[in-house]
């Protein structure tokens, strides 16, 4: 079966059940907590990715590293995963979780870039206008690119809005290499 459609069907399942148990925001985080942990983790990367390593053993790594942080339902959850030797996918299928979340909260993934990193007043500042621009919840996610020299990039729903100071550089070496005056001499 397609990787994907086994992300998707594991992913739906349990936000499905989460949201029968009104854990769904939990869970969330939880999916969050999980994909962190694997990408900073590289040992537990490989640990679920070998096939070589038993089911038990991989369960028992699992509830060490997450007993007591996630929801019981999340730790069931990798548990079952583990057992149906679905583990290599964990990473896949909380990334699709949060997918799955967003979109039926209505809330809409935003990254903004910056040449420089901003304080918390100023990024309070710019979500709520993007929330206010957006009519919508949203997810800011930030980073730092020096290569901007200034100004800003903002993705949203698949658009690219680019405020930077290169931008600006490059329409004004476009507008200049477009000679608009006739040499009179």
């Amino acid at each position: 079966m397609n990787s994907y459609k086994l992300q998707t069907r594991y992913a739906q399942s349990l936000f499905d059940l989460a949201l029968e148990k009104n854990i769904s925001k939990q869970v969330y985080q939880d999916m969050l907590l999980v994909m962190d942990v694997c990408k900073q983790n590289r040992e537990l990367r490989v640990v679920l990715k070998n096939p070589v390593i038993k089911p038990c053993k991989k369960k028992s790594i699992v509830n060490d590293v997450f007993s007591g942080r996630v929801e019981e339902l999340t730790l069931a959850f990798v548990e079952l995963l583990i057992a149906k030797r679905r583990d290599i996918l964990l990473f896949e299928i909380a990334e699709r979780y949060t997918y799955i979340y967003k979109e039926y909260n209505h809330i809409k993934t935003v990254k903004l870039t910056t040449a420089e990193s901003i304080d918390e007043s100023m990024l309070q500042l710019v979500s709520d206008k993007i929330r206010e621009v957006l009519q919508s919840e949203i997810d800011l996610q930030t980073e730092v690119n020096k290569d901007l020299i200034g100004g800003f990039h903002l993705f949203v729903d698949g658009k690219l809005y680019d405020a930077s100071f290169m931008k600006q550089f490059s329409k004004l070496k476009t507008s200049f290499s477009k000679n608009v005056y006739e040499k009179i001499f």
